[in-house]
């Protein structure tokens, strides 16, 4: 007899990267049932959440009413409001998009998650991210860090990225705007301090005044290197990121262990995918001097693709989204 699943699927806006993602995971639920010949029931249970705590917690419910076999969860905070009342009602949880599950509370650990959740996490790795600029920069002497200190996505990238540069005697400063309006008064504080290069993790606080300080580091000679290339479209030097059928493979992989092997999702560790290209802005690498077909080899030693922007369309373009 053939298996018939009911599966919710809840983003928490309407919003183009969780659109794509919200659609991979479709995608990947169809080849899934073509392949071990099951009847996903998904599209009477998709949910946006329109970015509203209340109705997430009221969509969980409605979905463990309804004893949906999984949920998948899309960006951090309706993962959060869902959480315990799927857990309650031991459905599990399978999310995508968190950038830092620990620190948001959502799960113990990455390698045994919790009792009815795991997922992929975008996370983004702060000592690559240092790596990556100093292959860039390699006679850096100081670097600067650039983040909110309240931002959960900044918290252990940053500390990475310390880490990593300590262990190679180089010395940081960090400045710590806490609002949009106080970024461009830290960014100038981090180039009086006389860093050779900037690192911003995913950080939302310092991306809302993107467009006002990569101008100004530019103009100081200085790279930014940050999380998202969503960073470069807005003028910054550099963005790290992954692309989405990279992200696609790793949820079929997890997919497959909830609903096929029909693990318990503590023994289904998190997946932290990886951020495999360096996006780079077109016009502030050739206004900072650096030579294109160098700064590729130098990225392609540490294994990190290049790719240069000057438009979303040429990045939607370039990663076969």
């Amino acid at each position: 007899m053939k298996k018939n699943y009911k599966i919710g699927i809840v983003k928490y806006t309407d919003h183009a990267s969780l659109n794509r993602i919200e659609l991979g995971a479709k995608n990947c639920l169809k080849e899934l049932g073509e392949k071990y010949d099951i009847n996903f029931d998904y599209e009477n249970y998709v949910y946006d959440a329109q970015a509203d705590t209340g109705l997430m917690k009221k969509i969980g419910q409605e979905l463990a009413d309804a004893k949906v076999d999984l949920v998948i969860s899309i960006a951090t905070p309706p993962t959060v409001a869902m959480k315990d009342i799927l857990a309650e009602n031991k459905i599990n949880m399978l999310f995508r998009a968190v950038s830092d599950p620990i620190s948001a509370g959502v799960i113990d650990s990455f390698e045994k998650p919790g009792m009815y959740i795991t997922g992929t996490s975008d996370s983004l790795d702060g000592g690559r991210l240092a790596q990556v600029a100093l292959a860039a920069v390699p006679d850096a002497k100081k670097i600067g860090l650039l983040y909110n200190k309240a931002e959960f996505s900044s918290k252990m990238p940053i500390e990475e990225a310390k880490d990593y540069l300590t262990k190679l005697g180089i010395e940081w400063v960090e400045a710590n705007p806490d609002c949009k309006a106080d970024v461009l008064a830290k960014a100038q504080y981090l180039i009086e301090q006389g860093v050779q290069a900037v690192l911003t993790p995913t950080d939302n606080t310092v991306m809302s005044a993107e467009m006002e300080i990569s101008p100004v580091f530019t103009a100081a000679g200085i790279p930014q290197f940050t999380g998202s290339h969503a960073f470069t479209i807005n003028g910054a030097f550099m963005g790290m990121g992954s692309l989405y059928k990279d992200g696609d493979a790793e949820f079929m992989q997890l997919a497959v262990k909830l609903l096929i092997e029909e693990k318990k999702a503590i023994d289904v560790p998190v997946i932290r995918s990886a951020h495999t290209f360096a996006a780079i802005n077109n016009q502030v690498c050739e206004q900072l001097g650096y030579d294109k077909e160098l700064l590729k080899e130098n990225f392609a030693k540490i294994n990190m693709n290049t790719m240069f922007l000057d438009t979303q369309k040429e990045f939607d373009e370039d990663s076969d989204l």
